[in-house]
């Protein structure tokens, strides 16, 4: 928020211009600018960024007075509009006290403007100031197809007490209008943010006299810009680039300044090859601004490109992912019925089969059993990775969920004559399906990867490790070699020691990705040829974390 100088008595309070780009946000407070400031007293910075004209930020302090001793001064300030620079959009828009909200009126950019909406009440919302004052500000209206006021006040009204002006930036209509209600609101709560007045004046009275001020300047403004063309002094005529011709009623010495005028008033920062010290009408002040922010535009210009690039991943990887879903879900019908058919020919239904075509349908069954694990974990994995899961929260009794995966899982516990042993477990708060699922994956990996010389034995513990729960799952298998540790949680990776071993390189990946749902982790500690030790880790209290796979799409890239 602005803040406020004890030393100097003042007390300083930011406005800002959103809205999308080429939407007016630089227009309507260069013409602001262009009253208040009609002799350059203070300058507008303008800092150019590649794409049209609009403005990554300006400048615009604006003495509105002074309260029990104190100057209010307000601070104006645009956004850059294009979605690349929506870092920098948040940048600006951080400490506001007040937004200017500026809609283009053209019906083919409802959208654009809507999104725009949406990104500055998300940004407010991280800053907690949602509910700072917003005027919004209806641009283009001398545009042909634009939306009405009453379809437009529709979509950007979506509060009490925001205010909605018409406006035409390029002449000046409805601009300073805008600009003097949103001031008003910004001193009335700058007033009562610091408990000015002392009883003599209410915030909404200080707030209009601060109203009346800025129309008093305006009027001084016009009277000596009337007193200027009766005696027909001349004019400025220094242009830039990103500014329109004057129009006809301009030209015949209308109420607002000319574009030739208001250029004047604007030290440009431009983002090109050429130095500050090409340009004449910057000053010594103006060049050492130009120099400091230039470096740091170029930033802006570069990390928009990389945060481009980077949201064009996120849509590819979703799209994949979304792909993977649909195809694996599909696999699971033909593999069903090929299980289904196999079933048949082994229980004789169709006939008594000789020995080799018993094997090779045994062989045939064992291969489909492998492609329903296949699918099965690629279909977890997708779900889980893509948000298509929403974790359940709820006591699990440990004890019975174990009891129920080795009863599931007895026949391959039987075929490797394999111990499990069970010690005493918790009541946790987790996922049922996610925690059964985690746990299968383990148990499962300990007895494909159980070493050939040895029959598999597998303990199963969980230690209370104050605010997390430590599950712990120990084998005595062929242990992981050391210099595969570090991809061993990732997509289709194995152990190099796996070889002749089937198995699909997801277990692992799925089980991280079930405990980073609960707001936990996994790790594990083995020694080749030993044995491994897995523990999952699961808050007492679990949350979906921040930084989990279930919320984020680069770590769900793995990028």
């Amino acid at each position: 928020m602005g803040f406020i100088n004890v030393a100097e008595k003042t007390i300083n309070a930011k406005l800002v211009y959103y809205g999308v780009g080429v939407g007016g946000k630089t227009t309507s407070l260069k013409r602001v600018h262009g009253i208040l400031c009609p002799r350059n007293e203070v300058q507008l910075v303008s800092i150019n960024t590649e794409e049209d004209s609009t403005l990554l930020f300006d400048f615009l302090p604006i003495n509105l007075g002074s309260v029990s001793g104190f100057k209010i001064r307000i601070q104006g300030f645009t956004v850059p509009g294009q979605p690349k620079y929506r870092q920098m959009r948040k940048y600006v828009l951080n400490g506001a006290d007040a937004v200017v909200f500026v809609v283009d009126s053209q019906r083919s950019r409802l959208q654009e403007n809507l999104e725009s909406l949406q990104s500055m009440l998300e940004n407010l919302r991280a800053e907690g100031a949602d509910q700072i004052p917003i005027v919004v500000q209806y641009n283009k209206r001398d545009l042909p197809d634009v939306l009405s006021e009453k379809e437009l006040d529709r979509h950007f009204r979506f509060r009490d007490g925001v205010e909605a002006f018409p406006s035409v930036a390029t002449e000046g209509q409805g601009v300073f209008e805008t600009f003097v209600h949103a001031s008003g609101l910004v001193v009335e709560a700058k007033v009562r943010q610091y408990g000015l007045g002392r009883g003599k004046e209410s915030p909404a009275e200080v707030a209009q006299a601060a109203r009346q001020k800025l129309c008093e300047l305006c009027d001084e403004v016009r009277r000596e810009r009337a007193e200027v063309a009766q005696s027909e002094l001349p004019q400025a005529s220094v242009q830039i680039a990103d500014h329109q011709q004057p129009t006809d009623a301009q030209a015949s010495g209308g109420d607002w300044l000319s574009d030739e005028e208001l250029a004047t008033d604007v030290v440009p920062v431009e983002l090109s090859d050429q130095s500050a010290s090409d340009s004449g009408a910057i000053d010594e002040d103006g060049a050492l601004l130009a120099s400091s922010v230039r470096s740091s535009l170029e930033l802006a210009r570069r990390f928009g490109d990389v945060d481009q690039e980077r949201i064009l991943l996120e849509r590819k990887v979703q799209e994949m992912v979304e792909v993977a879903q649909n195809t694996v879900h599909d696999l699971n019908r033909p593999i069903s019925a090929l299980r289904l058919m196999l079933s048949t020919l082994k229980k004789g239904y169709l006939g008594e089969l000789a020995d080799s075509q018993a094997q090779a349908v045994d062989n045939g069954l064992m291969a489909v059993c492998q492609m329903e694990h296949l699918v099965r974990d690629l279909l977890d994995s997708s779900r889980l990775d893509h948000d298509g899961v929403q974790l359940d929260f709820q006591p699990v009794d440990l004890t019975l969920l174990l009891g129920k995966i080795c009863n599931g899982m007895r026949y391959e516990i039987e075929e490797h004559d394999a111990r499990i042993r069970v010690e005493q477990l918790p009541t946790i708060c987790g996922d049922d399906w996610a925690l059964t699922k985690a746990l299968t994956n383990l148990l499962g990996n300990a007895l494909q990867y159980a070493a050939p010389s040895r029959a598999p034995v597998v303990r199963v513990a969980c230690d209370d490790e104050g605010t997390t729960w430590a599950i712990r799952v120990r084998d005595n298998g062929i242990g992981i070699p050391n210099k595969d540790r570090d991809r061993l949680f990732r997509r289709f990776e194995r152990g190099s020691n796996t070889g002749g071993i089937s198995g699909t390189g997801l277990g692992l990946h799925i089980v991280k990705e079930i405990a980073a749902g609960h707001g936990g982790s996994v790790t594990f500690e083995s020694t080749e040829g030993e044995g491994t030790e897995f523990v999952v880790r699961i808050p007492k209290v679990p949350v979906v974390a921040a930084h989990s796979p279930l919320s984020s799409t680069a770590a769900r890239a793995d990028l």
